[in-house]
């Protein structure tokens, strides 16, 4: 029988039995230790697997280096109240099997614990990995038009330049990493529209999101019961609906537009009415980070809230300039988080040369926004 050690994780305990675990709860990481110390003392067999909290003490990565230290196998697996990337870098450099986060669906986490010895397993397979590859007659077309602008477009490029110059301080262009096909990250170019250190403001203007406050259906909070599971969140222990709740609501503004962005200097706003803004990612297309048409790339705390299973699609397109999203939604004031993911996953599956054309043929008319989004 599988034996999990819980640690501080009481409510975890019934479901684990429920899929036929033996469950040990156990309640500091000391106890831990001394549970292995005795059980190999006296020769019994250890647990299958431990379940613990990623804690500020850091009291996992002493507990992986003890069983290291011991040469037991014994996977611990770290679980953290929040979805965050560099706390998964930091779980995995420390040693533990695994790292997951409450609002992961339980039934999916009892399954990967389930099967945590397939990880050790050199006689498994590796995972199939899906890998985008630009097609030829694309990436051909993109460097002939890409090029061909640039020494086209040379001109008006000095004119804006010199008009953002004497407008504000700070450099002409504007660059920031952005994440595209494959979740691959480069330097996005574009002229700059905003004041120096825009970014930093961001935080204090939330309230003036386009995509957080324009959606029609906002799903009513949850009526907890007790008759629920039970996650523990930041305040303490919280239902799990309530919980899917709150992530919903977090991952309804992974898009972030605002309205009447105070941030945006005078030029700013024609250049960004008119799309020449986005004039100087014709050098992002030449370099092969970006292509004319496919999906926007977005900035890394946007991807980051879009690594699901359905949402990930969208990054397994070429990243573009312009997109089925630009010529179908841009400027509606009616634009929602789901429907601009939904029109990328769209391209994503069927995009063609012939698709791109159309994209092409609409995108002018579509660069003239008629609303301050």
């Amino acid at each position: 029988m599988k034996e999990i050690i819980l640690i501080n994780q009481r409510h975890l305990k019934k479901p684990f039995a429920e899929h036929g675990f033996k469950v040990t709860m156990i309640d500091s990481f000391e106890e831990v230790v001394l549970d292995i110390h005795k059980r190999k003392h006296f020769n019994k067999s250890q647990a299958t697997s431990i379940l613990c909290e990623m804690d500020t003490s850091n009291g996992y990565k002493n507990l992986i280096s003890y069983i290291n230290s011991q040469k037991v196998n014994l996977p611990v697996i770290v679980i953290t109240n929040q979805h965050n990337l560099s706390l998964k870098k930091e779980a995995f450099e420390a040693g533990a099997a695994d790292y997951f986060y409450y609002g992961l669906n339980l039934d999916d986490l009892i399954y990967r614990i389930e099967n945590l010895h397939h990880l050790n397993d050199e006689k498994q397979k590796p995972a199939y990995q899906i890998n985008y590859r630009m097609p030829i007659g694309k990436r051909l077309f993109d460097i002939f038009v890409s090029g061909l602008l640039l020494i086209l477009l040379s001109p008006l490029f000095l004119v804006i330049g010199l008009m953002i110059k004497l407008t504000s301080r700070g450099p002409v262009f504007y660059s920031s990493p952005r994440v595209g096909t494959g979740y691959k990250t480069f330097p996005f170019y574009k002229f700059r529209s905003m004041r120096v250190n825009a970014d930093h403001m961001l935080k204090d203007m939330q309230h003036l999101n386009h995509y957080a406050n324009t959606d029609q259906t906002k799903p009513s909070k949850p009526k907890v019961t007790n008759e629920q599971p039970m996650l523990f969140s930041d305040e303490g222990f919280i239902d799990e609906t309530e919980f899917q709740h709150l992530k919903q609501q977090e991952e309804e503004q992974a898009f972030v537009k605002l309205q009447n962005d105070p941030r945006i200097t005078k030029i700013g706003h024609f250049i960004r009415k008119t799309s020449i803004d986005e004039l100087p990612q014709l050098v992002n297309v030449l370099l092969g980070h970006m292509s004319i048409v496919g999906n926007r790339p977005l900035p890394l705390y946007e991807a980051e809230k879009l690594t699901s299973d359905m949402w990930a699609l969208r990054f397994m397109a070429p990243a573009g300039i312009t997109g089925l999203w630009q010529v179908t939604e841009r400027g509606k004031a009616s634009t929602s988080t789901d429907s601009r993911k939904l029109l990328d996953i769209t391209y994503a599956q069927n995009y063609s040369m012939w698709m791109d054309l159309k994209i092409l043929l609409k995108t002018p008319l579509a660069a003239i926004q008629q609303e301050k989004v």
